[in-house]
């Protein structure tokens, strides 16, 4: 254990190391909560923070960087930084893998923020087809249900990067805003964003991705693959979405219409008052105070008292779930039989 009480963990994931943090609980040792970076993100950028409240409300914790980020391998063949929903929902298995054969526990739940939210569901719904179900899925600001609505100035910009990647392999783009009118990076509106990512970043993080991952994240998008492989899910899910949430502000009818009235699902929708990212801890918060006084748009005031509200909210649902008792005979004969 470190000073900040995990373990530094690695594990395999189709040939490349995966780095990861373990945060063990003193309370149970039964259950863990395996949790995902976002979209250009990694462990260390606030999920290390929820990882170590994790663990000490009750419930093990582990964080890890995919393939390409943090202090992780590249995926072989690859850049840094590479976005395909292939190799991250590979990554996600591994995962799974790892705590069910190394940690020798079984009650396993998902959390999933921004791309890794809708992925995260996908790799349950993986899980199930194999016989193999986790518990429970808590899915915060979900993405990649709807293609965004950019302008077309934007539209130029990105696919005009695409082309040149696909063809040279050579060109990235930002992701993060690095001034709010900045709109030559991959995520608009997201000045907001810099309050999670600390002053000293693991490995080599410079806020660039390869320009052909946001192909990769289009196409996952336009095919429906999202749509068509949850409809019919029964492993239980909780989302969470912010009111204020430009990124996503076209996923929420979206949702609504795959999730609501549904019989055949087990899906909680929560809705908080708030942006995109704020519901994941203050990391840098020398950063959010130049934020506040630059940044446009109101929500970034909410900082940080949105994710004290919202972590009992999904604390309890893991609870819940997490417990085997508690996991109905109904869920586990949909699974197994």
């Amino acid at each position: 254990m470190t000073e900040n009480n995990y373990e530094q963990v690695y594990f395999d994931s189709y040939k490349s190391k995966i780095s990861g943090w373990f945060f063990e609980s003193k309370k149970n040792y039964e259950s863990v909560i395996i949790l995902f970076h976002g979209t250009g993100s990694q462990k260390d950028f606030g999920l290390n923070i929820i990882a170590k409240n994790l663990s000490n409300n009750g419930i093990s914790a582990l964080i890890f960087d995919y393939r390409g980020f943090g202090d992780s391998e590249n995926i072989k063949g690859y850049p840094k930084r590479y976005l395909s929903a292939k190799h991250q929902i590979e990554d996600i298995l591994s995962a799974v893998k790892f705590i069910r054969h190394n940690k020798k526990i079984k009650k396993i739940g998902l959390f999933g923020e921004s791309m890794s939210a809708a992925l995260a569901m996908m790799a349950a719904k993986d899980l199930e087809s194999k016989k193999k179900p986790i518990q429970a899925v808590y899915s915060q600001s979900p993405a990649c249900f709807e293609f965004p609505k950019w302008p077309f100035a934007f539209k130029k910009f990105i696919y005009k990067s695409i082309f040149l990647d696909l063809l040279f392999r050579n060109k990235s783009i930002k992701i993060y805003q690095t001034s709010p009118k900045d709109v030559k990076c991959y995520l608009p509106d997201s000045f907001c964003f810099w309050p999670i990512i600390p002053d000293k970043t693991l490995g080599s993080w410079n806020n660039k991705i390869p320009a052909r991952s946001i192909f990769n994240i289009a196409v996952l998008v336009l095919s429906g693959k999202i749509k068509r492989n949850l409809r019919k899910i029964k492993t239980p899910i909780l989302i969470s979405q912010g009111s204020l949430d430009r990124f996503l502000g076209s996923s929420f009818k979206s949702i609504d219409k795959m999730f609501n009235n549904n019989k055949n699902v087990n899906v909680e929708i929560y809705r908080y008052k708030g942006e995109h990212i704020s519901a994941l801890p203050m990391v840098n918060k020398k950063q959010y105070e130049v934020d506040k006084k630059k940044y446009e748009h109101k929500s970034n005031t909410y900082y940080p008292e949105i994710y004290k509200d919202l972590f009992p909210v999904y604390l309890k649902f893991f609870k819940k779930h997490l417990t085997y008792k508690n996991i109905s005979y109904e869920f586990r004969k949909k699974v197994f039989n």
